[in-house]
């Protein structure tokens, strides 16, 4: 699966997942300070899920209709913490993103159709 790692989700989260083999970019170096549209143009044109933390691409994804967004609503922003739980949906929902938006948070996660 295909990933773009949003500016507000970190680099320390970007640089993770590239180290455990995942096929991902961040628009942090080929398009910093880009708006969320042009961000999310992006992702469509690659086939990529979105990871962040910015609940504007809850909205734009009916819009634009992404492969998927993980929309993280965590009350620890540590990269670690971030990455484990990013690690988690991955592994445990993948099958579920494409066509959804998953909002996650420690204690659960929510799946709302694109």
């Amino acid at each position: 699966m295909k990933l773009l790692v949003d500016e507000s989700v970190g680099i320390k989260v970007y640089f993770k997942l590239k180290q455990m083999g995942f096929d991902v970019v961040t628009p942090i170096y080929s398009m910093k300070g880009a708006g969320d549209e042009e961000v999310m143009r992006s992702a469509v044109l690659e086939n990529r899920v979105i990871i962040t933390n910015d609940k504007d691409f809850g909205w734009l994804a009916h819009l634009y209709k992404p492969l998927g967004v993980i929309l993280l609503r965590l009350k620890d922003e540590r990269a670690e913490n971030k990455i484990k739980i990013i690690q988690y949906v991955l592994e445990k929902y993948g099958e579920r993103i494409p066509r959804n938006i998953l909002i996650v948070s420690e204690k659960k996660i929510r799946i709302r159709s694109i």
